[in-house]
């Protein structure tokens, strides 16, 4: 009986411990360009022209390029998981491992990163290539 009892609870700890496994959308990879940042300890919106070379690289790897000016400035690794801020079923993303994550909204061609809220930064690009 206390064998049976054991082997449950093994059971139910084990499938209770099953990660939520999030399904990038293979419409991320490819490049992005910002086009808005919002937000920040003062407020300040900035708004960027196409071609201005601040761009944010994702690839089916996992990995990320970062452009400033068209040069990379920054690379590493990058994790999607589900989040249930600002509403359930939201996406979150975090950058080289970090436990902090951002909002994430994908939604054709446009990407949000972060909420500008509580002095939160929030960006938007426009992809420009696949």
């Amino acid at each position: 009986m206390k064998r049976c009892f054991l082997l449950i609870a093994v059971l139910i700890t084990v499938t209770a411990c099953k990660k939520d496994k999030v399904i990038i959308s293979p419409g991320l990879f490819g490049k992005w360009e910002m086009r808005l940042k919002m937000g920040s300890i003062a407020g300040f919106d900035s708004t960027f022209k196409a071609g201005n070379g601040r761009i944010l690289q994702f690839k089916s790897d996992s990995t990320y390029l970062q452009y400033s000016k068209n040069r990379v400035v920054n690379r590493g690794t990058f994790h999607i998981r589900p989040s249930d801020f600002p509403s359930p079923g939201s996406k979150a993303i975090s950058f080289d491992g970090s436990g902090y994550a951002d909002v994430f909204i994908l939604k054709g061609d446009s990407l949000q990163i972060g909420m500008d809220f509580d002095d939160g930064v929030e960006t938007h690009y426009v992809k420009i290539s696949d």
